[in-house]
């Protein structure tokens, strides 16, 4: 588990994840990339920072910016016309 913050931005089409930092992916192989990264093995935490993503644009389509920490989603920032927030201008 890494000890510093881990950043990533998913970008959903209709509330599904297809790809991580531009790089297009799968929802397993997001859930994947996101548990490497945050250097976890065999965790839930890339599926649960995928549903909390999901949240935060309200299923639809758009980016999110979250941070990994310690096991935790600690941020989470999104850019849709259906987000609840908006990334900082």
């Amino acid at each position: 588990m890494n000890d510093h913050p881990v950043h990533a931005v998913v970008t959903f089409d209709e509330g599904v994840p297809v790809a991580v930092d531009g790089e297009t992916l799968t929802v397993p192989e997001a859930v994947r990339e996101l548990n490497f990264r945050a250097g976890v093995v065999r965790s839930s935490l890339g599926s649960v920072a995928l549903r909390v993503a999901r949240t935060a644009i309200r299923g639809g389509s758009g980016e999110v910016d979250i941070t990994l920490l310690e096991g935790r989603v600690v941020g989470i920032v999104a850019r849709s016309e259906e987000s609840l927030y908006d990334f900082a201008s």
